[in-house]
């Protein structure tokens, strides 16, 4: 099976477009149970930008499509994205 490309950008700016605000914390979870989880927060460089920290990443193991990402802001508002392997 292929990969997933995901350039989280273009999810990040929709859901501060619908009022999300930051910080915004993501769970992702693979088919195979591999796991990435962590913060998108206002960038530190005079607060143009985003920056991504990760805080769990499960050790040696790529997520497997379809892969599940759940985003959740400061006030408890969430939403999930499913990416699924195409082609």
């Amino acid at each position: 099976m292929g990969s997933v490309i995901y350039d989280s950008r273009d999810s990040i700016q929709q859901l501060l477009d619908q009022g999300f605000e930051m910080p915004i914390h993501f769970a992702a979870v693979g088919t195979n149970g591999s796991v990435v989880a962590g913060t998108y927060s206002t960038s530190a460089r005079g607060g143009v930008g985003i920056d991504c920290q990760i805080t769990v990443r499960t050790e040696g193991q790529n997520l497997t499509s379809p892969v599940n990402i759940m985003y959740v802001d400061r006030r408890g508002e969430s939403a999930l994205i499913v990416l699924r392997h195409h082609g």
